[in-house]
């Protein structure tokens, strides 16, 4: 079972960029989510068959991956802490 902590940041800045990026990684997660479901569902039907939409999966992880990449970027760019 995974347990995830969340911790509050105070005074945390996000750009207008950052705000449409983190909309655009919910949308592609639904997205991903959706075409997981959609697999589980295909490979109880065709089990010795390539699911159909596995490109569209393969591009939708990719792109996921990227926009939490640039996210993370550009958080860390504007709540960079001095030391």
């Amino acid at each position: 079972m995974l347990t995830v902590s969340v911790v509050a940041v105070m005074n945390e800045v996000v750009t207008a960029e950052m705000a449409e990026i983190k909309g655009m990684i919910s949308e592609t997660y639904a997205k991903r989510d959706s075409l997981k479901k959609e697999m589980e569902i295909w490979y109880e039907k065709f089990p010795n068959k390539r699911y159909e939409a596995l490109g569209e999966l393969i591009i939708t992880d990719s792109t996921l991956s990227r926009l939490d990449t640039h996210y993370k970027r550009l958080w860390d760019y504007h709540n960079a802490q001095s030391s």
